[in-house]
């Protein structure tokens, strides 16, 4: 089933969650008003980037060595399309995307210089307010660590200021204390908090529910202590 929205509302941090989560293989499409790009997905990571004319000629090349060898493109060229072609583009917030799976043969391995979990980091650090407060809504939200998660955040290359938020959630503190302990911008602080959601590096702690203790009144004690006489 193709993957389709507006920019405006599924932000790429969105976008590349679903692709790295599903691990398929296919290909994105992003129609912004200047320019059409495709991004070919191999197993949940993207390896190349290319405009195109038309939508439709993309699925006329079905074979990616074929397509690589017809643009006289070497694989280790392919990082630099990514750079160029997406990368520099996480700031355009108006545009449609569609991700189709399937229907592309991939024939061996290529170079995968930005990992999904790394483009998630540099896609959050460009998300607006508006697009934050869509899973940071609550100051007094509390946040906890998911274990074994040391290969993501290996892969995500973290910046220092984002290494140290990471260190600041612990089950305890809220998003309002994570920010005034970060010493950064509320808006930095939410970003980097909504790039480890999505990395699945943090989750949102449940609240305990503490049962009630029924008072013992005094019919019901009468009733124990008859009980334990006639033992």
């Amino acid at each position: 089933m193709a993957l389709t929205g507006d920019l405006r509302s599924f932000s790429f941090v969105d976008i590349f969650q679903v692709i790295g989560r599903d691990r398929k293989s296919g290909i994105l499409f992003v129609e912004w008003k200047d320019l059409t790009c495709a991004y070919y997905v191999k197993d949940g990571e993207i390896i190349f980037a290319r405009p195109v004319d038309k939508v439709y000629r993309v699925y006329t090349d079905k074979d990616f060595d074929l397509l690589l060898s017809k643009l006289r493109m070497s694989t280790e060229s392919l990082p630099k399309t990514i750079e160029r072609f997406l990368i520099s583009r996480f700031n355009i917030k108006e545009g449609i995307f569609s991700f189709t799976p399937g229907f592309i043969k991939y024939g061996g391995e290529y170079p995968v210089v930005y990992p999904i979990e790394e483009l998630i980091v540099l896609a959050s650090r460009n998300l607006t307010p508006e697009e934050v407060e869509r899973k940071i809504s609550d100051e007094l939200l509390l946040f906890e660590r998911v274990p074994g998660k040391e290969e993501v955040i290996q892969k995500a290359k973290l910046n220092q200021i984002e290494r140290h938020i990471l260190s600041l959630v612990d089950g305890e503190r809220t998003v309002l204390q994570i920010r005034q302990m970060a010493k950064q911008e509320s808006l930095i602080v939410d970003r980097a908090l909504y790039a480890f959601l999505a990395l699945e590096l943090i989750r949102r702690k449940k609240k305990e529910v503490k049962q009630k203790q029924v008072p013992i009144t005094l019919e019901l004690l009468a009733k124990i202590i008859e009980k334990i006489r006639s033992l």
